[in-house]
């Protein structure tokens, strides 16, 4: 399964689309006092252009995860962090938008810091292999460069059972965006045992709202901006019990074609980013 977000600079039907190279980096991008650099990349982008990058890195020492800092400037349209068996050696390359191991972190447009609950935390295993995959786009008429990557602060240790990670909820392959104002659902099971706290929404420009329920339970119900692709606190925080996690994306599509999921700019998708404890062993929850 490939996680992405796409990009065109357009306005049309009266409603506004977002320019990456207009749009002013996460806040996540100014590192406070207290966070300190985890893993990043340079880059660097022509006109007119987007790029992926992989940086992998082995992790030296055992740590655990309290808050996480995006590092987001111009150009920056979205990221994944992984973590597993290390899959190649450290350094950056250019490759694709694979999802080759469970996701600890991912980020759309305008994602602020996030921290854990407390007594949660993400834990890295000496060992293992740091992955980030950065997905660049430069929509300007000049070359554009810079670093993207995350930040973190400290938790102190926690068990297997209060280490975090991502799953992501919603639908891949056949998500079918028709003309006009339409809809699209997506349902999958979830194992048991796992307590979600913290959600986001993944989607394209097309989107304009998304909804995420677990057993009727509501999640998320909110409009959808491109650039505030924003975590939300789960409140009170849901435990699964093997149920099933429904989510809806409703879209606007004035391209006068039909819109399928994909990789480019030019395609949508339909996904809830979900936090929750223990780390998920699935990396995604898809039809």
């Amino acid at each position: 399964m490939r996680i992405l977000l796409g990009l065109i600079v357009v306005a049309a039907c009266g409603v506004d689309y977002v320019d990456p190279t207009e749009t002013a980096p996460s806040t996540g991008s100014a590192m406070g006092p207290d966070a300190t650099p985890l893993i990043s990349g340079d880059w660097s982008l022509q006109p007119n252009s987007e790029n992926y990058v992989c940086v992998r890195q082995t992790v030296t020492v055992d740590s655990y995860i309290k808050t996480i800092v995006p590092i987001a400037p111009l150009g920056t349209h979205h990221f994944v962090l992984m973590l597993g068996d290390p899959s190649g050696p450290d350094g950056t390359t250019n490759c694709n938008s694979s999802l080759t191991e469970p996701a600890i972190f991912a980020s759309g447009v305008g994602v602020e810091p996030l921290t854990m609950p407390d007594g949660v935390a993400i834990h890295l295993k000496a060992g293992q292999q740091l992955m980030l995959n950065l997905h660049l786009f430069n929509a300007s008429d000049d070359p554009l460069s810079g670093t993207s990557g995350i930040a973190v602060m400290p938790s102190e240790p926690v068990d297997d059972a209060h280490s975090a990670g991502v799953v992501l909820a919603g639908k891949g392959l056949g998500l079918q965006v028709v003309t006009g104002n339409s809809t699209q659902e997506a349902t999958c099971t979830t194992p048991a045992g796992m307590t979600m706290f913290a959600l986001a929404p993944h989607m394209h420009l097309l989107g304009t709202h998304l909804t995420a329920t677990y057993n009727g339970v509501s999640l998320y119900d909110s409009d959808y901006a491109f650039d505030q692709q924003q975590f939300r606190q789960i409140t009170p925080t849901v435990t699964m019990a093997s149920g099933k996690y429904h989510v809806t994306c409703s879209y606007t599509n004035y391209t006068g074609a039909t819109v399928k999921f994909g990789e480019s700019t030019e395609d949508e998708m339909c996904f809830a980013i979900t936090f929750a404890y223990p780390a998920p062993t699935q990396k995604t929850c898809t039809i």
